[in-house]
């Protein structure tokens, strides 16, 4: 959904050459009194959205729309053609707003889901802002442990507040056949992965965007791991490679219905921090003793345990979650400034702490280069 705010006479939208809006009352945006909610459509009659629009005052009118980019693309386009010019919301900023707050604000806007959007909110609302004035309370005071503590629990949630707006990445590895992509498109609930029993299908990196849990997840699907002489099957399996070392989690595939092959081994040996997912439970198991203890059992072509393994996914990227109350830094900047007043800190050199938390609440400097 997207609102839209037009500062304009009321008689804009009544210009009949321009196929604006029309409402579902009949009446004319300047005949619509003032804060009531008029549906009606925008456009021609045969492409016409549904909005939703409010006169807030006399010169101030709002469009609300559903239809993702392209509806509200089209409406910023049309009212460009009457004369009006797009100013960035963010440009709209109270005055008396602090960076910080306004980088709250800012970012509230980019979260995935509901309930990353949920704990932004929390800190566009004043609990960021309120933990930093607490810092400054504390610095001021001279209570330096205070202040090492405080600093240390905002850097603590870093991380996580990264994942707020950018969704933990998980890769899904093993040789080929073993259901890489049929895991993908089971935690996915759609066929995002091309299925087939011909080993090297998949040769590029495959990426679905998920929710588990209310927690942004993009799966990555790469290509099997096994001796090739194809170039271009190498050159995906090095890309899987690659993406395995930067993932924030990685899922080893084996496929339980067949005896172990040197691949599966080495791919335990090489992740051993991996989460390990012996498919094709639904079939006779040929691994016997030599599967780990730790592996979950799974039909990704059935479905059987596909959920518990999503849970399990869960629990390995957000093993903690914060309490209601808690600050957390959510836009780069604010991190980097998190950083260096810590840095400063930990040297005993309380002046350069001081003033990385007043620019930390500022939000005008660059962000600054971290230790």
């Amino acid at each position: 959904m997207a609102t839209i705010r037009v500062l304009a006479p009321a008689s804009l939208f009544d210009q009949s050459a321009a196929g604006l809006f029309v409402a579902v009352n009949g009446r004319s945006v300047v005949e619509q009194a003032v804060d009531r909610i008029v549906f009606g459509h925008w456009g021609a009659p045969a492409a016409a959205e549904d909005v939703v629009l409010c006169r807030v005052a006399e010169q101030l009118t709002e469009i609300h729309c559903h239809g993702g980019d392209v509806a509200s693309r089209r409406i910023l386009g049309d009212l460009e053609r009457v004369g009006c010019q797009i100013v960035p919301w963010q440009d709209l900023a109270m005055p008396q707003e602090c960076g910080l707050d306004a980088e709250c604000r800012e970012v509230l806007t980019q979260a995935p889901t509901l309930r990353t959007a949920s704990i932004l909110l929390k800190q566009a609302s004043g609990i960021l802002h309120q933990a930093v004035n607490e810092l400054r309370l504390s610095l001021a005071a001279g209570q330096q442990s205070a202040v090492l503590r405080q600093l240390a629990e905002l850097w603590r949630w870093a991380e996580f507040g990264r994942h707020l707006t950018t969704p933990w990445q998980v890769v899904i590895l093993g040789r080929p056949n073993v259901g890489k992509s049929s895991l993908m498109n089971a935690l996915a609930g759609f066929e995002r992965a091309i299925v087939f029993d011909q080993p090297g299908t998949t040769r590029d990196v495959i990426t679905a965007d998920i929710a588990l849990e209310g927690w942004p997840v993009t799966l990555l699907d790469t290509a099997g791991l096994r001796s090739t002489d194809s170039r271009l099957e190498a050159a995906g399996i090095e890309l899987a490679q690659a993406q395995a070392r930067a993932a924030d989690l990685r899922l080893v595939v084996l496929d339980r219905s067949q005896p172990p092959e040197a691949t599966d081994l080495e791919l335990l040996q090489s992740w051993p921090d991996a989460l390990i997912v012996a498919n094709k439970c639904d079939l006779p198991d040929a691994w016997g003793a030599k599967l780990p203890g730790n592996a979950h059992g799974i039909s990704a072509l059935c479905g059987e345990a596909v959920d518990q393994l999503a849970e399990s996914i869960v629990q390995a990227l957000v093993s903690e979650q914060p309490l209601a109350g808690q600050a957390i830094p959510v836009h780069p900047r604010q991190v980097a400034f998190v950083d260096r007043a810590q840095a400063a800190a930990l040297n005993g050199d309380w002046p350069a702490c001081g003033l990385a938390l007043k620019q930390l609440l500022r939000g005008s400097e660059p962000e600054p280069p971290s230790r």
